[in-house]
């Protein structure tokens, strides 16, 4: 018997609870190993796996929040925010306000996407992949233009980010240790996490053949919360994460435009013309 959507919806509370533990546990390992070892040419691997950790929670299962994916009960992929949403400068309501645009106009004017990568460049006539893809955000450009485009609007949201952030900046004021926040929570934010960010933004579209790229690396889907099942999630977007694999391998196996890691990506991106959202040269 053929399998069917429905099947892979399945939501819980349990899996959705275990995935922010997860994150916010190695975070937390990581800053205790930096601070332990004390050597500071290990700081760029920390802020870099803080930061791969940071868009686990800030990108993947916020993500999955906004769809009503990461728990069963409803209400609280709302009001959970605390631990995927608020700490990353940004609400549940603003990403689901967006990211629903852009599952309902994918490539048009109204999408978010399609901005973001005209201010990228990347509807550029001759785009260099490998500036765009080695070395731009790890000079910082992915922190620049994304940490430059959160907003506090609307301000019913916003001032939830504000509280928030103010609580953490007393808090943390009062222990002395503003300069842990800076270093093992801002600047992995602001370098590392908004490249993983870039990265991620760019390989789900750019270039496509379909309009839709899945980055089907094992490693990627472990850290990330399968966010590289890109091509079901946007057919069926209230299968939850933890189904992505299974329900890609059911419903919708070798379809879409498939990459399988980081530098297979790149290959992709450089090899193809594509069609959606942009292809290079589309600017106007």
């Amino acid at each position: 018997m053929s399998s069917t959507p429905q099947q892979f919806v399945q939501r819980s509370n349990l899996r959705g609870f275990l995935a922010i533990g997860r994150d916010w546990a190695a975070i937390a390992a990581v800053i205790t190993v930096a601070l332990w070892l004390d050597r500071w040419y290990l700081y760029p691997v920390a802020a870099w796996l803080i930061g791969a950790f940071q868009f686990a929670l800030s990108e993947a299962l916020l993500h999955e929040a906004s769809h009503y994916n990461l728990f069963r009960k409803r209400s609280w992929n709302d009001r959970l925010e605390f631990l995927y949403g608020l700490p990353f400068f940004c609400t549940v309501a603003q990403m689901r306000a967006e990211h629903l645009v852009h599952h309902r106009r994918l490539g048009m004017p109204e999408d978010q996407l399609v901005a973001d990568y005209r201010a990228l460049g990347l509807d550029r006539p001759g785009v260099n992949m490998f500036w765009i893809w080695f070395v731009r955000p790890v000079l910082g450009f992915a922190g620049a233009y994304y940490c430059g485009v959160l907003s506090l609007r609307p301000w019913k949201e916003g001032r939830k980010i504000v509280a928030f952030w103010a609580v953490v900046l007393l808090i943390c004021a009062a222990l002395g240790v503003l300069h842990l926040l800076v270093l093992y929570w801002l600047i992995p934010f602001f370098w590392s996490c908004q490249s993983y960010l870039y990265w991620s933004e760019i390989t789900d579209h750019y270039r496509t053949r379909t309009g839709i790229r899945s980055n089907l690396s094992p490693i990627t889907n472990f850290l990330h919360h399968n966010n590289g099942f890109h091509y079901t999630h946007h057919h069926y977007p209230t299968i939850p994460w933890y189904l992505l694999p299974k329900a890609t391998e059911a419903l919708f196996p070798g379809q879409g435009d498939i990459c399988h890691g980081f530098l297979d990506t790149y290959r992709s991106l450089s090899l193809s013309s594509g069609s959606l959202p942009l292809t290079a040269g589309e600017g106007d």
